[in-house]
């Protein structure tokens, strides 16, 4: 008896990768001064050009200090998460725009040090990474929970841009 190969369902040969996170920006637009970090990296990742990406995100990252903080965790290997492996469960804010959430990373970065040392204890840590996700805006938690479990969602921004952007960065 011979066993005959089956047919999977999955994505046809040659069909792009399904991305990570859906709703990612396809179309270049200029940000506003208040832009998030999740629209900032979105619009960088639309950029082909190293040299110019890399300008972007050192623009932008004057005037949001928190770009340069996540693309530290996605990027240095020494960063290593201490949260609990795999998807948060958490609940997304529903405010109907960005600006319109109680909080965002601009604000909250400053709680990275706490997920990666073991400076509190595991309990606090989650309650906190928990509170931070369901303050910020939805597409950063869910930008930020990919990042904790070592997947980064933007295709194209790769660790020369992020080098060439912040030398002293990536140790």
């Amino acid at each position: 008896m011979t066993e005959e190969k089956k047919k999977g369902r999955g994505r046809p040969k040659g069909a792009p990768n399904k991305p990570l996170m859906e709703g990612m920006p396809t179309e270049r637009k200029t940000l506003t001064n208040d832009a998030d970090v999740f629209e900032i990296l979105g619009q960088a990742n639309l950029v082909d050009e190293v040299d110019k990406q890399a300008h972007g995100l050192k623009v932008y990252n004057e005037r949001n200090g928190a770009v340069s903080k996540v693309l530290k965790w996605a990027f240095d290997p020494a960063i290593v998460s201490t949260l609990p492996e795999g998807a948060t469960p958490f609940r997304n804010d529903d405010a109907p725009s960005t600006d319109l959430a109680p909080t965002s990373l601009r604000f909250e970065h400053k709680l990275f040090k706490y997920f990666v040392t073991e400076q509190l204890p595991q309990p606090k840590r989650e309650s906190m990474w928990i509170g931070m996700l369901e303050g910020i805006p939805a597409k950063e938690a869910e930008m930020m929970d990919l990042i904790h479990q070592g997947k980064f969602p933007f295709k194209n921004i790769n660790e020369e841009a992020v080098k060439i952007a912040f030398p002293q960065l990536l140790g």
